[in-house]
């Protein structure tokens, strides 16, 4: 302890030393400039003297930087910081008014004959004032002389011009240059081609998609070593932003016009829903149908922000006695994650128990520590941005992951802090929950999932039920084809539709069985290739409930029991649950439920113990709503902090229009009458006199003189069992004769018969 006293006393010595050194050297270079610059006495006046044979006519400029540089060092940060990028440009001028003030009047002379024709009249420049030191003075002439011996006099005049062009570049925002460039464009685009939108559109998003790409690259900060402070920001300290902006965005921009125009015109794609003569060609929904991207992805203010609050977050770990540096920044839509590493002999507890007083140093409005980052020797300290940047659906489908396009259950869930697009495929999780407060962003989320369904799959592919105890929040998805029943909004049905999932994949694995497969990517691989009379492709089946609290109040141990069977058991059938609640109490989302469903999506909450409820994990209640989650995906360590995709209600119907003016939605039978479900055997006992496709089916059987089974199945897309209760039903009623072996059966009534009934009455 004494040893390490000893070395505190001395190292704050030693600081203190170097202050004081620093503001001498400061005020003595201001006290020498002043003297110079007003020529007092002769040591001014000699100063002077130098300083105009060194830089010609403007040593005035160089007294004026000379005197901004002390006054910089004297009163450190209070002094108005310069960039690099400003720094540069002041240069940039300085020596093009220099290297023109030194151009000579004859034309003849150039090369090092300039140099040494300056330096002939250094004795006259002492000794009495000189027209030729009142030019471009030693620097001057000697650029000059490189200039003209490697570009002569005319290529001189255009170097002069290129720093000035480059300084003006520097000093000017990019945002102005980047509309420029935009109106520029646009109307060219409006000249040449009648269909501005879509061209306009794919400029917007493509150079959203580059500056997103470069923030990987532009909001991280590497510092390796402790450095001092200064008022000037050196490469590794200046805000990204400000350094990378220029031109690179329009070329990028440009090119990646170029290759994505293609992409763009290619129609829909259509596949084939249905088989044998009710097959039809349906068009997934085309990409044009989601939102543009018209914010930014990245924040000059976010950028300068974060340069700012991480040296401020270093220093206030400092005054409480933790020695760490900034290893890394990540800006991300949202939230800006600061990589710290803290001395060997600091306990990351220490850190966390000092979060309320980063949170007030930072003047945040709430921050969240990840300590220790999984994986990395480093504490991850997270922070609200100034400006938060939606992310839009239609960003994230363009960035879907070469290896998982044909992935059917691929779903867009958001950003991490990084910027990238974060996707899960569902059939790998198997199952979700997604829980947070009301307004958090959960019926967002819901609304996502269901989209990139949309988007992306076929009615035969994927069938949906959807559970809306609420009555309104899946109100536009009432017609989509992809509908496996009703959507239902009663809690006791939900129950009852539990069961018949339980039943339909107790039924499919014995068609598993009786095929000798496993699971259904095996099952609809081997009917692609051995195709069977009776066996058709097996769609998966995505089970999404809006608010299980609901269910729970209404047929609590019932729905446990038939969430347990289908979290257990459901995966290699083809059969998904996502399920949502704004109540994470341990009454709604139980132990047997968490044991069965691993994957979670946490929203804002309002305490640690609902988060740990949610994801065994506290967190949550630092989120900023929102969109603004935390993903917890089955196999990894810990969650990961997502900014959620954005979709609005105009995107979500123009898609449900547009899917359900091509097919109705063909409803399982057994969901049809869920009031007919048996509680005790959980098996589906429905009226098919009380079918609503009783009387079309049997007008069509009088029209036609035909009834079977395989007919009515063909005509009224229709299965198997429900076909069959029909049958039965026409047959009870007298309208059709029973089974004569491989004969059709007789149908007794004559469609003479029934208009004649129809006069009659």
């Amino acid at each position: 302890m004494a040893k390490t006293k000893q070395k505190k006393k001395k190292s704050n010595k030693n600081t203190v030393d170097s202050e004081i050194l620093r503001y001498v050297i400061a005020l003595a270079a201001i006290t020498v400039t002043l003297i110079a610059a007003l020529q007092l006495g002769i040591v001014g006046q000699f100063l002077t003297t130098i300083t105009r044979y060194l830089f010609g006519t403007y040593y005035g400029v160089v007294y004026g930087l000379c005197l901004l540089g002390g006054l910089a060092v004297l009163f450190g940060q209070k002094f108005p910081v310069f960039s690099v990028k400003t720094l540069i440009a002041i240069g940039a001028v300085l020596i093009a008014m220099i290297l023109w003030s030194a151009i000579p009047q004859d034309p003849q002379l150039t090369g090092f004959k300039v140099f040494s024709e300056y330096l002939s009249h250094t004795g006259e420049h002492f000794s009495s004032p000189s027209t030729v030191a009142a030019q471009g003075g030693v620097l001057g002439a000697l650029l000059y002389s490189l200039s003209s011996l490697l570009f002569a006099r005319t290529g001189t005049v255009l170097v002069i011009f290129a720093l000035l062009a480059l300084a003006a570049l520097l000093m000017i925002k990019t945002e102005v240059y980047v509309s420029l460039w935009q109106s520029l464009t646009g109307a060219l685009h409006r000249e040449k081609k009648p269909k501005p939108k879509r061209s306009k559109r794919e400029t917007e998003s493509d150079s959203l998609e580059v500056a997103a790409e470069e923030r990987k690259v532009i909001g991280t900060v590497e510092l390796g070593k402790k450095k001092k402070k200064s008022i000037f920001l050196t490469p590794d300290d200046e805000p990204a932003a400000e350094e990378e902006l220029p031109s690179p965005v329009v070329k990028k921009e440009k090119k990646k016009e170029e290759k994505e125009k293609p992409a763009v015109e290619e129609l829909p794609k259509v596949v084939s829903v249905g088989s044998g003569a009710g097959a039809v060609d349906y068009k997934l929904p085309a990409l044009t149908m989601l939102d543009e991207i018209q914010a930014k992805s990245r924040s000059v203010l976010n950028q300068n922000a974060a340069s700012i609050k991480g040296k401020k977050l270093i220093e206030v770990l400092g005054n409480f006695g933790i020695n760490a540096q900034l290893v890394a920044t990540h800006i991300g839509p949202a939230v800006t994650k600061f990589e710290i590493r803290p001395d060997s002999n600091v306990k990351v507890s220490k850190i966390n128990a000092i979060s309320d007083n980063l949170k007030m140093e930072l003047a945040a409005r709430d921050i969240r520590i990840e300590a220790p980052i999984p994986g990395r020797n480093a504490v991850g300290i997270e922070i609200p941005n100034v400006e938060t940047t939606p992310v839009k659906m239609l960003e994230l489908m363009r960035q879907l992951p070469d290896d998982k396009k044909d992935k059917k259950l691929l779903l867009a869930l958001g950003k991490d802090l990084m910027g990238k697009g974060i996707f899960c495929q569902l059939d790998k999780m198997p199952h979700l929950l997604i829980a947070g407060a009301t307004g958090s962003g959960k019926s967002v989320c819901m609304n996502t999932i269901i989209t990139s369904l949309l988007m992306r799959t076929s009615p035969d592919e994927v069938k949906l039920l959807l559970v809306d105890p609420k009555k309104v929040e899946f109100t536009p998805y009432r017609e989509i084809p992809h509908l496996i029943g009703p959507v239902i909004s009663d809690g006791a049905e939900a129950a009852r539709a539990l069961k018949v999932i339980v039943m339909m994949m107790e039924n499919r694995y014995e068609v598993f069985a009786q095929v000798g497969v496993r699971n259904i990517a095996g099952y609809n691989e081997k009917i692609a290739k051995e195709p069977q009379p009776n066996l058709q492709p097996m769609p998966f089946i995505v089970v999404i409930i809006d608010e299980l609290a609901d269910l729970m109040a209404v047929a609590g141990k019932e729905v446990e029991m038939s969430i347990q069977r289908i979290t257990q058991l459901a995966r290699a059938a083809g059969i998904h649950l996502i399920v949502a609640t704004q109540r994470p109490s341990t009454d709604v989302i139980t132990g047997i439920i968490k044991a069965n469903i691993p994957s979670r999506i946490a929203f804002s909450v309002s305490s640690g113990i609902d988060s740990r409820t949610i994801l065994d994990h506290v967190g949550a209640e630092r989120l900023l709503g929102n969109g603004d989650m935390l993903y917890f995906p089955i196999g990894e360590p810990s969650p990961v902090r997502l900014q959620g995709v954005y979709v609005t209600d105009e995107e979500v119907k123009r898609i449900t229009d547009f899917v359900s003016a091509q097919m109705k939605p063909r409803y399982e039978d057994a969901f049809i009458r869920l009031e007919g479900v048996d509680n005790n055997e959980s098996t589906a006992v429905v009226s098919a006199q009380d079918d609503p496709l009783y009387e079309e089916v049997k007008d069509y059987v009088i029209e036609t003189q035909k009834a079977s089974t395989s007919l009515l199945q063909r005509r009224f897309g229709i299965g198997y069992n429900r076909a069959a209760r029909l049958i039965d039903v026409l047959e009870e009623r007298g309208i059709i004769g029973p089974v004569q072996g491989s004969k059709p059966r007789d149908v007794y009534i004559k469609k003479t018969d029934v208009q004649d009934d129809e006069e009659e009455n």
